[in-house]
């Protein structure tokens, strides 16, 4: 009997995960044609039907699904085959990264050099951007890692836990709000200064936003730390920031901490991949990552 070959086993994968001819052909450099080639191929050879042609979208019937599981575990051996026999130092390969704004101004730089030492010839093409952005990018297979906080994704993707990260509302001493414990009814006077609803500190500040019952007066939103931080400084509202991002505006005096009650939330900062069909090295990044970010104590790259 003919043997599945490793590129079609890929299609039915690649294809399941995504959902679309479209979307694998992408994500494995080919066409939509070769694609269906191989996924009719498998077709054949087993004498099966793998896509439930009652569908516009690519959907798998039930043998379809069983295939993709079966190749699944079949791909992520390949790969972990190919990376204890050639060794970190033989690996080769392009991670396709994404990380939020608070890693990547934090420990990231560092991260970057650690990687370069132990997989010299892995090559990374970096997306900087809101996190639930690069949790889509994620799930449709535009990235094999992202470091962003949560957790926000759902069962089909692994996570290693980095770091634990503290916020606090902050404010321009100009403003003279009182260095008092503060409620929710009393910050809701003032403009608030806030992450766009892509970011994962928003969704978060969103949810004690209702448990504290804090009413929404005047809002201003942008996608950057580094731009709220800038605002908070100049006057225009309070922020929810995270401490030690904001750690030398505090020492030299240009923003302060308000002490309030309730206070927000730490937020978790994670590794999240998918399986490692296509890049195997996913699960020894992500180690390298905790170690990384559990060595970080507030150093900020300035711009």
């Amino acid at each position: 009997m003919t043997q599945p070959t490793f590129k079609q086993l890929e299609a039915i994968y690649q294809t399941g995960q995504l959902g679309s001819f479209q979307a694998a052909a992408k994500h494995l450099h080919t066409s939509q044609s070769a694609i269906a080639k191989r996924i009719a191929e498998l077709e054949s050879m087993f004498d099966v039907e793998l896509i439930d042609l009652k569908h516009r979208r690519a959907k798998l019937t039930e043998t379809g699904l069983r295939l993709m599981r079966g190749a699944e575990g079949l791909l992520i051996a390949r790969g972990r085959l190919i990376n204890d026999m050639m060794g970190s130092e033989g690996f080769k390969g392009t991670l396709r990264l994404g990380a939020s704004e608070l890693v990547a101004v934090t420990w990231l730089p560092t991260f970057f050099e650690q990687l370069r030492l132990a997989y010299p010839d892995v090559v990374v093409d970096l997306t900087v951007r809101q996190g639930l952005l690069l949790l889509d990018s994620l799930k449709a297979g535009a990235l094999h890692m992202a470091f962003v906080g949560g957790p926000f994704w759902d069962v089909r993707m692994e996570s290693v836990e980095l770091q634990d990260v503290e916020f606090a509302w902050m404010a321009s001493p100009r403003l003279l709000i009182p260095q008092t414990v503060l409620t929710a009814s009393d910050l809701s006077g003032y403009p608030l200064l806030v992450h766009t609803p892509e970011g994962v500190v928003s969704r978060i500040f969103e949810d004690w936003q209702r448990k504290a019952g804090f009413k929404l007066q005047r809002v201003i939103t942008a996608n950057s730390l580094t731009v709220l931080i800038e605002m908070a400084i100049s006057g225009l509202g309070i922020s929810p920031l995270p401490v030690e991002y904001a750690k030398r505006h505090l020492e030299d005096g240009s923003l302060v901490r308000l002490r309030t009650n309730p206070a927000l939330p730490r937020i978790k900062y994670f590794a999240v991949h998918q399986n490692p069909t296509d890049f195997p090295l996913t699960t020894n990044i992500a180690q390298l990552a905790l170690q990384i970010a559990g060595q970080w104590r507030g150093k900020v790259i300035k711009s």
